[in-house]
């Protein structure tokens, strides 16, 4: 399979141990060998602490593997929450400190974590003026709100995830109406709907990710891997789409 997959960029990897999963715990030694496996050019790494934990905190674990795998082409994704006493002061401050530290996109878990997503337009700024994407699960937002966020910041990317299954019609509808919203492969569980967005010319808003930690990645890799595309497409949505979002990305 990595003679397909060579180059490929995992767009999203989760690091840590969730409670309830059927995979295995996921830490260094298990990206680099799931980077090996499939001969990818690299991965972007957010921490399971900051999603079910320590939201924050949790972005120490990201980047300690980003910077222990830097070398294999591994960026590392924060979490950010709105701004409260005791927990984080400055939204802004924290996407400075991300840039100050390669940090290549942020994710958020409103619902999770218990807020509006109304809450992190400080946020959205930052991340629009430093180029930035925007990561987030599509349990966690409302599409009502995806399109308020996708309209009032046109330059910041949105990258949607795990989108499940019977959710291509609202899709459609973020796709076509806000040129900065993106998806990527995570639980892309619709029938053909990869082929399907190729088809109708949106393949430059699908990025190739596992969800190692989460999912099984051979999901995904399968999903793109027999999808039928041609050779040009596979390679746009494996790692092209990624290396024109995210810095620092290998070419």
């Amino acid at each position: 399979m990595s003679d397909v997959t060579g180059g490929w960029f995992d767009a999203r990897i989760v690091t840590g141990a969730h409670p309830a999963a059927l995979v295995p715990a996921t830490d260094r030694e298990a990206i680099a060998a799931h980077l090996d496996r499939y001969a990818l050019s690299g991965a972007l790494v957010s921490a399971m602490a900051s999603w079910l934990h320590d939201p924050i905190g949790g972005n120490a674990e990201a980047s300690a593997i980003a910077h222990d795998l830097a070398d294999r082409g591994v960026l590392a994704c924060w979490t950010a929450v709105p701004a409260t006493s005791g927990e984080l002061d400055s939204l802004t401050a924290l996407v400075d400190r991300a840039v100050d530290d390669g940090v290549a996109a942020f994710r958020i878990h409103p619902a999770s974590h218990g807020y509006s997503p109304a809450l992190l337009d400080e946020l959205y700024d930052a991340l629009q003026t430093n180029r930035l994407p925007l990561c987030v699960d599509s349990a966690e937002l409302a599409w009502p709100d995806l399109t308020t966020i996708a309209t009032r910041y046109p330059e910041l990317p949105i990258i949607v995830s795990n989108l499940g299954y019977r959710k291509l019609r609202e899709l459609w509808a973020a796709l076509t109406g806000h040129p900065n919203v993106f998806v990527d492969l995570v639980d892309f569980a619709a029938h053909q709907g990869v082929e399907w967005l190729a088809a109708h010319g949106l393949a430059d808003r699908l990025l190739f990710a596992t969800g190692l930690g989460v999912r099984d990645p051979g999901e995904s890799v399968v999903r793109l891997a027999w999808s039928g595309l041609d050779d040009a497409t596979v390679r746009l949505v494996g790692a092209e789409n990624a290396r024109r979002l995210l810095q620092g990305v290998r070419a």
